[in-house]
């Protein structure tokens, strides 16, 4: 009797035990008290459920890109692009220079050394949103003929909505503070709106409205579409292809950028 009380008060122990505990990454700490409960099973976890602290360097990512810009006039823009980003956790810093070439109807070239763009960003992640506020600045390094000739500063806030595993939404605005110049820059605020779609694990394509006011007082505002489609291959390498309708006045009718870069983890 003894014997099958001691059975009885063991399995309804055991009973309690397993169903009280639950354990959803597989990791070894009960969710009740797991603070990292989305952990990868072959992680070695802490008393909290956390990755154990690992060296961990950051992320770097560099890219060159072409940017030209025409329309029926006899002007076209061409824009060499440097960029460099480097990641560290949730905090990334990134750095950014063009060289633009004009050509006239005599086929005369002007060249003039671009801006420097400086930015740093934070992400906020979780498993739907995705929001990445970001501060910067224009070091101005072209001359007032090509650039605004001023140092200018600037904020953005990018938020992303994860619809299911291949559709995002996303939305984009931004707010430029104009410095001191010969001419009275007036400040701007930008914004864009539009949709993605991963086609499949390494091509991405968008769809966007962008859009700008002006930094002249009596200036037209700039209004786009643009289409954006990125392709990653041999694992580090990617290419970016953006394709700009211009919906304003005052816009070139048509920009195509085609990008290279790298990642290194």
């Amino acid at each position: 009797m003894k014997l099958s009380r001691l059975i009885c008060t063991f399995l309804l122990l055991f009973t309690t035990y397993a169903v009280a505990y639950e354990d959803s990454d597989i990791d070894g700490v009960d969710d009740s008290i797991d603070l990292c409960p989305d952990t990868s099973f072959d992680k070695l976890v802490d008393e909290n459920g956390c990755p154990e602290e690992e060296d961990y360097w950051g992320g770097l990512t560099l890219q060159f890109g072409n940017e030209i810009s025409f329309d029926s006039l006899n002007e076209r823009v061409n824009n060499y692009t440097l960029f460099g980003s480097y990641r560290y956790k949730n905090w990334n810093l990134s750095l950014s220079n063009a060289q633009q070439t004009t050509y006239d109807i005599n086929n005369d070239a002007s060249t003039s050394r671009g801006d420097l763009y400086i930015t740093t960003g934070y992400l906020f992640d979780n498993s739907e949103f995705q929001t990445k506020l970001s501060f910067g600045a224009k070091v101005a390094l072209a001359d007032s003929d090509v650039g605004t000739g001023e140092n200018d500063y600037f904020s953005s806030l990018n938020i992303t909505y994860f619809l299911n595993n291949s559709q995002t939404f996303f939305g984009h605005l931004s707010y430029s503070l104009n410095g001191d110049a010969e001419i009275d820059y007036q400040n701007s605020l930008g914004y864009s709106f539009g949709t993605g779609y991963l086609v499949n694990s390494n091509w991405y394509s968008s769809l966007s409205y962008d859009y700008s006011s002006s930094i002249y007082s009596d200036g037209e505002s700039y209004q786009a579409l643009s289409l954006f489609n990125s392709y990653s291959f041999l694992e580090n390498y990617f290419t970016s292809m953006n394709y700009t309708y211009g919906l304003d006045e005052v816009s070139y009718n048509h920009t195509i950028s085609i990008n290279l870069g790298v990642t290194f983890d």
